[in-house]
């Protein structure tokens, strides 16, 4: 279990986080909604331990689990003079791991094991977006958390990155914690959701009972953006999330 207590962080400058409180089970699928700028991502930065030296932490985080990560924009997270091959090692050996190449988990998220030759620039995004997520999963993790990981992708990449690491969660019954902007995203991965706005919950709950009856201010108006983005009636859409 991952738990979170009164947690705010704040820079020289302002506060980002304040009083952020939440429990997460293993299995359990939470999304974290958001505007640019509403400490989303820092928040999953806190729980990870990664946070800028000039961010400064108060509150209490207990996370003893082992967490996979994937990250936006894959071909910044993979240096690029390396091969896939020696990133599968380098994460194995950093968590003291020993598995042979057959049991890194390529075949499951649809890549050939030759592409562990190739270096990140000969990739296109949503195959450097598959070897992240087969990245995340060699480690057999018991959280994956996922910050805007669908970001470069075009709609049908999407889909089918989604729709793949869902398949992968029900079988493997990780927890996510899935940061992102886009409500349909979140009400499709997750089944409770966090909305921040200026780095404070403003609502926190079941994915169904938020999307049919949202409370707060800032969650109507990131509905709102969305339907109108989308040209989808909040009716049509909430109606087919479980």
């Amino acid at each position: 279990m991952i738990k979170i207590e009164n947690l705010s962080l704040k820079s020289p400058y302002k506060q980002i986080l304040k009083n952020i409180s939440f429990t997460m089970s293993k299995g359990e699928r939470i999304a974290i909604l958001g505007e640019s700028g509403s400490g989303k991502s820092l928040l999953l930065r806190a729980i990870l331990g990664i946070l800028p030296q000039n961010i400064f932490l108060e509150g209490q985080i207990s996370n003893n689990a082992k967490n996979g990560v994937i990250l936006q924009n894959p071909a910044s997270c993979f240096d690029g003079i390396y091969t896939l091959k020696v990133h599968f090692l380098e994460t194995l050996k950093a968590h003291g791991i020993d598995l042979k190449e057959q049991e890194w988990g390529l075949e499951s998220v649809g890549l050939a094991r030759d592409v562990l030759e190739s270096y990140p620039f000969e990739l296109s995004g949503g195959m450097l977006q598959r070897a992240m997520i087969a990245l995340a999963l060699c480690i057999n993790p018991n959280f994956i958390f996922s910050d805007e990981m669908t970001s470069d992708l075009d709609c049908i990449g999407v889909n089918e990155i989604i729709d793949l690491f869902l398949s992968l969660q029900k079988q493997k019954n990780f927890g996510i914690l899935f940061v992102t902007h886009d409500v349909f995203l979140a009400a499709k991965v997750a089944e409770t959701m966090i909305v921040l706005d200026k780095g404070e919950i403003v609502e926190y709950g079941k994915v169904r009972e938020i999307l049919n009856a949202p409370k707060a201010r800032k969650t109507k108006e990131l509905f709102d953006e969305n339907q109108k983005l989308f040209q989808t009636p909040w009716g049509d859409f909430s109606a087919r999330v479980n």
